[in-house]
């Protein structure tokens, strides 16, 4: 994505809501597109590598500027393990099905591309929209994390920690 586009996910990023569904402060400014892909490449599990990252944008046709983001990182060679990250931070496109569209297209870009044999994610357990996602597209719960997340208003939550098998 070019610099145009982050920035347009940083502004779609600053809903103030955002910090509830996705568990981290998701306020930057417009010139922090490196900072901003920094927030999403962080890996959370104990499997995974420091490595960099894959971030692509979620489109639609209507739209020339992203809706949101789709972001492999933590890749792990040996073991054949990533996380993976979704996040559709356009209003007007979220429960629509663009976020599960997106989830499919990078498991299936991970597995058959890149030869991956899981692919994981950690989401909050209390965001019901995501764990409705990931089981959608096939992923099982491998094990819940209590009191595992810091949330940025300093409340300690659950983390479900998700993978999809090839």
């Amino acid at each position: 994505m070019d610099k145009q586009h982050l920035q347009h996910l940083i502004k779609l990023a600053q809903d103030p809501a955002l910090p509830d569904f996705m568990g981290w402060d998701t306020y930057f400014e417009l010139s922090e597109t490196d900072r901003f892909i920094e927030e999403i490449a962080c890996f959370t599990l104990p499997y995974s590598q420091q490595s960099e990252p894959v971030v692509l944008g979620i489109y639609v046709a209507s739209k020339n500027l992203p809706i949101g983001y789709a972001v492999l990182k933590g890749f792990n060679q040996e073991l054949g393990t990533v996380e993976v990250g979704v996040a559709v931070l356009d209003k007007a496109y979220k429960n629509k099905g663009q976020g599960r569209l997106a989830l499919q297209r990078i498991v299936r870009y991970a597995v058959e591309d890149l030869g991956m044999k899981t692919v994981a994610a950690t989401i909050l357990a209390s965001n019901k929209y995501s764990c409705n996602m990931v089981n959608k597209v096939g992923f099982a719960v491998k094990e819940l994390m209590p009191n595992s997340w810091t949330m940025p208003n300093g409340e300690i939550v659950d983390m479900l920690w998700v993978e999809y098998k090839s």
